[in-house]
């Protein structure tokens, strides 16, 4: 069975299926650290730890940088917004669309997306902390203006995916919303239904309409408090980055929003980081529970960095390895 192939069956709960071996992202800084700690020459670490494969569309979903700029607090620039998000912009494919397309129709990895890439703060312009206080004032004086950048943002979401899916089947979405510190949202819920929630319904169910099955919402941070609407708008899965600095488990998200919620990740780093010890003590109280459960594919909850000591990660994925296997095989 091809590594796409065990996860669709992960996600659809086809019984003792062993999910993909996937993990974060590596830093250029962490693979450099590793060649002297003991990562061979030559070597990467997705090649070394024999982690599945998986590719992206390659989309440019985000604006241009030049334009990310705007901050939606006037007239003057939420026509900005509505200029910068042109789903007709011949730039936004690769140059070789046709080709991958082609190369994708009989592949045996997994297939994705990543729509919704830049979330409602991001898309009224926040760049920094100046630009959110603007920002946020602006969502509670002229609340229509984000209500139309937000609209524009999905027509433009949509025109994207309606072309990429007359195209090819994607296996699974990826939406982000950074949106949280590790102690709450930047905004209340109320504010995020008012102003997010419908565009964001709209983008799912263009994903839904092209037989998406598998529609996960990536953030950090304590999100608790808004991941009843990213359910209501018709999300399935949970991508939680840092999710351990922010108290959260998967163990406990499940028992609190079902058995069905399906998950990437969760894997604290602290822990591994720390050594064997705390990394085995992570995995078989938080990661085990889950596992049995299914619907999910673990690995670390940020970005591999440059602080972690390459013999903790190779104890962290020979452990996690033998434990789905203990779990699923």
């Amino acid at each position: 069975m091809d590594s796409r192939e065990r996860l669709l069956q992960t996600f659809s709960f086809a019984g003792n299926c062993v999910p993909p071996r996937y993990e974060s992202e590596f830093s250029d800084e962490v693979i450099q650290a590793w060649h002297v700690q003991g990562l061979p020459a030559g070597r990467a670490p997705e090649e070394f730890f024999g982690l599945d494969p998986r590719e992206s569309l390659g989309i440019r979903w985000r604006r241009h940088p030049r334009q990310r700029q705007s901050i939606v607090d006037d007239e003057a620039s939420l026509d900005a917004v509505l200029r910068e998000f042109d789903a007709g912009d011949p730039r936004k494919f690769p140059a070789n669309w046709d080709v991958r397309v082609r190369g994708w129709q009989d592949r045996h990895f997994a297939l994705f997306a990543s729509p919704w890439n830049e979330g409602l703060l991001q898309v009224i312009g926040i760049s920094g902390g100046e630009s959110l206080r603007r920002a946020l004032v602006g969502l509670c004086e002229r609340p229509h203006l984000a209500k139309a950048a937000m609209d524009r943002y999905a027509d433009y979401v949509e025109g994207l995916l309606v072309r990429a899916l007359s195209k090819v089947k994607l296996d699974y979405a990826v939406l982000y919303e950074p949106i949280a510190s590790n102690h709450a949202p930047v905004i209340s819920p109320a504010m995020y239904e008012c102003f997010a929630l419908p565009a964001l319904r709209r983008v799912v169910e263009c994903l839904e309409g092209h037989g998406v099955e598998f529609r996960f919402m990536w953030s950090a941070g304590q999100v608790n408090s808004l991941i009843p609407l990213w359910l209501d708008a018709g999300i399935n899965g949970l991508i939680l980055n840092q999710a351990g600095q922010a108290g959260i488990t998967y163990g406990a998200l499940r028992r609190e929003f079902g058995p069905e919620l399906l998950f990437f990740g969760g894997v604290d780093w602290r822990s591994v980081v720390k050594g064997p010890e705390t990394t085995d003590m992570f995995l078989e109280r938080e990661v085990r529970p889950v596992l049995e459960e299914g619907g999910y594919i673990p690995h670390l909850d940020d970005t591999v960095r440059a602080y972690m000591p390459f013999d903790h990660f190779r104890h962290y994925r020979r452990r996690l390895d033998a434990l789905v296997d203990e779990v699923l095989a």
